[in-house]
Parts: structure tokens; C-alpha cells; sequence
């Protein structure tokens, strides 16, 4: 995995062929433009970007259905216009109609106490009318208050159902409670009506699944849009000369053979240009199917520089590492890769999702692997003489060997971050500064180490100091570029490294940092177990309902913890790779290369 060498790419052609060659560049799709005319571009850009909305609803409409029919390939069987109408008034009659059920399914909700029983007319009972009363017990009293002539019909656990007889709608004052609006039909016609419209739905249904087989050409058609509208933004950025035309972008080094040939086909003038040290081009990642989740897992939050490096495969080790150490149980781990595999399919859909897919499974491959190490399933701890006990070599309550390792697997995370730093700039003297961090570094933790017994104390005190001074050293003098020709540049150079190293409390906290990694992974655990404990405790007490509250405390707690855990890790894990390690290792931020590309097939 690594950022692809790029160049820029002039190519003049002449104008009345602008359209087929800027076509030619767009499907050969390799070039993001630069705009050589700004104000044009940002001037048609509104109406480049006015996609077919009804379009793109309809087909977010079907792309819903999980079922979908055979897809029809051939573009010219249908008329999109018509097909829109037809998936969007589907859209409007189910929406309808689900209103319209939930709707009865309230009336029924609401009839359903009262039975089954049918309002007669107003005229056969001299004006007078029913009014329906729902009255909780505790408020009972307020019937003995009552003037007007009532009957209790229906009673349960809480609630009185009371019906008043009254020629106009009494006062809100005669019950502590509002009527209740039960409306003039039966429950068994409520029912039907319930019946019909789920009939209906299920029709509805139907009708939708048949129309996914008309998603690919509707995509098509939406590909169509953007590939016109692209088109014309490109024509839009294009520097106009009268008799010829020159567009300007950045291609991938190794499709030059390609865009040579296209000019020879078209009778164009192309010019490749190596970027300049002012230039800013994009950054286009070359990433494995394999370890590419790493990179799509950075990208949610940065994009490395052109001139930086691409720390996809080693955030794809890290993470897994580092959400290993927090989920801190096999049995989550495998939990978690199990639901990897079975929405594996929806991964796949994507490129993307592919990769991303990888990075879960080799996670959670990682997670049971450590789990194992550290003895712990679902909370508990095999016995020592156990086969699963012989695997267990890593204490989770041994307090001060975590801290050692968290800090360990801290200070080599950022390490290589400042090495990778040092290797990019190897050219410039200073990249002495961040191989003078990383010395800073590891002298500390090799002292530390000397300091608590881990390693011999002479050796690590001895070495520890002189990676330490040397490693300051560097950093002093390195950290800035301010040339030393007076002793005014000498006085602030001396002042610049002073300011550099100031940073140590900075490095400092972004290795304490690594800690969670420890803390987490133990509450994990020592949550699981305690509710393994509550349940081995409602047990105990009911041997026979305490199963089922046993049981109840042992998923409840489980589900609850396993969220926790996977949550802590994904947040924490990309954490410290966003955070703390970007902050060593990558300077400045990037911009992804967007590809002026054809979409339609």
C-alpha cells in the first residue's frame, strides 16, 4: 500500500474536437482535472449539479428491497421516464397505505377493550348518545358523583370502561379523565378494514419487489446524468485559445502510455510535468484488497499528504491490535466475526466494503487470539490444568506488566510513526528531528524499564540516558531549518530547539495515552464478570426462578458489555491511530484524488 506517483498532464487539442477528446478522457478515466478557467467552472457548477431528483428517489426506493427479481440488462426495454412515475407512485400508495393501517391499527387498539358492539342511530334513542369513559381504578370515586345515567361495561387490572348516557357531550368536569373517542365503527369492521388494507400492502409489496428488476438501468440512467454533468464542469475548466482548447490535471505516472496514445488518436499535444515544490496534487492510495481496511479506515478522518507516506497497512495491524487488547474476550471476538460473516454479503456490494470487511474479520481473528492469551470467555477464567489454561500466559490483574506493555506497544506505535516521518524527509537534515524523537523515546521507556526491575537497571539506566541525551540533541538542532549566519540566527536557532523540545510533555501524555488500552480491556472484563456473578447469585437464592433471572442478567448484561467493548474499541483504537500516531507521524493534511471518470457502462 502506497501513494501513487503522480504527474501533471497539459493536453491541447483543437477546438472543434473538444467535446470527443474531453469524452476520451472520461472514459479512459485516470485525470483530475484542474481548472484552468475558475470563474467558468464555479459558474456552471450549479447547473452541472442539478441531478434528476425524482430519478435518484426512485432508485433509493428499490435499493431498499431486500428480494429482488432477475435484473433486466438492456437498457432500451424501458422508458425511464415512465418507469420513474410508476416507482414513485408505488412509493406514494404504500406510504398511504401503511398510514392508513397504522391508523386502524390505533382504532383497534383502542375498540378492542370495549368488545364488539355497534352504535345505533340517534334518532331511535330520543337524541340521546353514548359517551365512552376509560377511568383508572385508584379514580373510582369520581363515579358517585356522577348525574347523569352511566354503566360500567368492561373492568381489568387497572382501568374502568364507562359509558354515559347524555343527550350533548358532558362537561370535562364530570370524570378526572378526557372521553375517549372509540368513533361509530364496530371493531369486527375495523378488523376487515385492517385486513383489506394488509392485503392491499402486501400487493404493494409485490409490485415494488418487480420493479428491482429494473434498477440497473435506472442507475444507468442516473450514471448518464453525472457523467453529462461532470462532462460539462470539464468543459467548464478548460482554457479556450479560438482555434484550440488546453485541459490541465494530474494522472498517475503509469498511465502516461495511455494518455500518449489517446493524443495520437485525436491529433493532440500533451506535455507531462513532474509536481514542483510548490504544487499541491492530490493523493491517489494504492491499496491491497487484503490490508486495504486500514487505509478506508483512515479515511473516514484523514488523507494523507502527497509528499507524506500512507499508513494504511500499519494502522490495518494497529487497530486490530489495539481492539483486540480492549474487547479483551474470545468469545466476543468470535461473537463479532460471526456477524461479520453473515452480513458478509452486503460487504461485498462495494469495493470498500470488501476491504472493510477484511479488517473486521482479521480484528476479530487478533481479538480471539488475545482473548486466548488472556484467558478470558465470555468473563471467565479456565482452570489452570486445563487445556485451555495452558494458553493462558497474559494476568490481566498483574497491574504493573500491563502498564509496562501498554506503554511498550505505545512508545514502538510512535516510534515508527517518527521513522516513517525521518524516512519521507531522508533528503533533508531535518529528518534528524524525528529519528531524534524516537531516541528520545525509547531511552525513556529503556530507563523506566531499568528504573522497575524489567531489565537489568545498570544496562537499561545506561543506555536509556544516552538514547536520551543523543535523541535531545538532535532535537535541538534539528527541529528548525533558521539559518545560523549572525549570532542574532544563532540565539533564536538556540531558542527554536528549546521550543522543540518542550514537546516532551506532549510525547510524554501521547504514550500515557496508550494506557486505555489496558483500562479498557480490564472493565471490559471486570464487567462480564460481574454479571456472571449476579447471575450465579440469583441462582442461588431461587433455584427455580433465579434460573430464569439467572439467565435474563447473564444475556442482558452480556449483549450490554459486548456493545461497550466493541464501541470502546473501534472509538479508542482509531483514536490512537488518528490522534496520537498522525500527530508523529504524518504533518499535513491531503486531498483525495477524484477521478474524471465515466460512470455508465
Amino acid at each position: 500500500m502506497s501513494i501513487k506517483q503522480l504527474k501533471r498532464l497539459t493536453l491541447g487539442g483543437q477546438a472543434s474536437r473538444r467535446d470527443e477528446i474531453l469524452m476520451a478522457l472520461q472514459a479512459l478515466g485516470c485525470m483530475h482535472l484542474i481548472p484552468l478557467s475558475e470563474d467558468n467552472a464555479q459558474a456552471n457548477r450549479p447547473l452541472a449539479m442539478q441531478q434528476p431528483t425524482d430519478a435518484s428517489e426512485a432508485l433509493a426506493w428499490l435499493s431498499r428491497v431486500e428480494r429482488r427479481r432477475r435484473p433486466v440488462k438492456d437498457k432500451a426495454l424501458v422508458e425511464i421516464d415512465d418507469l420513474v412515475a410508476q416507482i414513485l407512485e408505488n412509493k406514494q400508495h404504500i406510504r398511504q397505505m401503511q398510514d392508513k393501517r397504522d391508523l386502524l391499527m390505533e382504532r383497534h387498539q383502542l375498540l378492542r377493550p370495549w368488545g364488539e358492539f355497534e352504535l345505533p342511530e340517534l334518532g331511535s334513542l330520543n337524541g340521546l348518545r353514548f359517551w365512552f369513559y376509560v377511568l383508572p381504578l385508584k379514580k373510582s370515586a369520581a363515579l358517585s358523583k356522577i348525574e347523569l345515567p352511566w354503566q360500567e361495561i368492561h373492568r381489568d387490572q387497572k382501568n374502568a370502561y364507562i359509558v354515559v348516557v347524555s343527550e350533548s357531550e358532558p362537561d370535562s368536569s364530570i370524570l378526572p379523565v378526557e372521553r375517549s373517542r372509540v368513533g361509530s365503527e364496530s371493531l369486527s369492521n375495523v378488523e376487515e378494514q385492517i385486513e383489506i388494507s394488509e392485503q392491499h400492502l402486501e400487493d404493494l409489496y409485490a409490485e415494488r419487489e418487480a420493479l428491482t428488476r429494473w434498477i440497473y438501468p435506472l442507475s444507468q440512467s442516473l450514471a448518464a446524468s453525472q457523467d453529462h454533468a461532470e462532462l460539462l464542469l470539464a468543459s467548464s475548466g478548460v482554457q479556450d485559445e479560438g482555434e484550440f482548447f488546453l485541459v490541465q490535471g494530474w494522472m498517475p505516472a503509469d498511465a502516461e502510455d495511455s494518455i500518449i496514445e489517446l493524443a495520437e488518436v485525436y491529433g493532440s499535444a500533451v506535455v507531462f510535468e513532474e509536481p514542483s515544490a510548490t504544487d499541491e496534487p492530490p493523493t491517489l492510495l494504492e491499496n491491497s484488497e487484503l490490508t486495504g481496511g486500514g487505509a478506508e479506515a483512515m479515511g473516514f478522518f484523514q488523507t494523507p499528504n502527497y509528499r507524506a507516506w500512507d499508513p494504511g497497512n500499519l494502522v490495518f495491524y494497529s487497530f486490530s491490535l489495539f481492539f483486540a487488547m480492549i474487547m479483551n474476550d474470545a468469545m466476543y471476538s468470535a461473537i463479532l466475526g460471526l456477524i461479520i460473516l453473515f452480513f458478509r454479503d452486503k460487504f461485498n456490494q462495494s469495493q470498500e466494503g470488501q476491504r472493510l470487511k477484511n479488517l473486521g474479520l482479521f480484528m476479530s481473528g487478533v481479538g480471539i487470539v488475545w482473548g486466548i492469551l488472556a484467558g478470558s470467555y465470555f468473563g471467565t477464567t479456565p482452570s489452570e490444568g486445563s487445556f485451555w489454561g495452558f494458553f493462558n500466559i497474559i494476568d490481566m490483574n498483574d497491574y504493573g506488566a500491563m502498564m509496562k506493555l501498554s506503554v511498550f506497544i505505545g512508545v514502538m506505535h510512535l516510534i515508527v510513526a517518527n521513522v516513517m516521518t525521518a524516512y519521507i524527509n531522508r533528503t533533508h537534515k531535518r529528518a534528524l528531528a524525528p529519528l531524534g524523537w524516537a531516541a528520545l523515546m525509547f531511552g525513556g521507556m529503556v530507563y523506566w524499564f531499568g528504573m522497575t526491575g524489567t531489565i537489568w537497571a545498570g544496562l537499561g539506566k545506561f543506555f536509556g540516558v544516552i538514547f536520551m541525551l543523543g535523541g535531545a540533541g538532535l532535537v535541538c538542532v534539528f527541529s528548525s531549518d533558521r539559518p545560523i549566519d549572525t549570532r542574532k540566527g544563532l540565539i533564536l536557532r538556540i531558542l527554536d530547539g528549546a521550543k522543540a523540545i518542550y514537546n516532551i510533555t506532549s510525547a510524554f501524555g501521547d504514550i500515557l495515552s496508550y494506557m486505555r488500552l489496558f483500562a479498557l480491556g480490564l472493565s471490559g472484563a471486570s464487567l462480564a464478570m460481574t454479571f456472571n456473578s449476579l447471575a450465579g447469585q440469583a441462582v442461588a437464592a431461587q433455584p427455580v426462578s433465579g434460573v430464569l433471572f439467572g439467565g435474563l442478567i447473564l444475556l442482558l448484561g452480556h449483549v450490554l458489555n459486548f456493545a461497550l467493548c466493541v464501541m470502546s474499541g473501534v472509538v479508542h483504537g482509531m483514536r490512537l491511530n488518528v490522534i496520537e500516531f498522525v500527530n508523529w507521524g504524518l504533518s499535513d493534511e491531503g486531498y483525495p484524488f477524484k477521478a474524471f471518470r465515466k460512470k455508465e457502462d
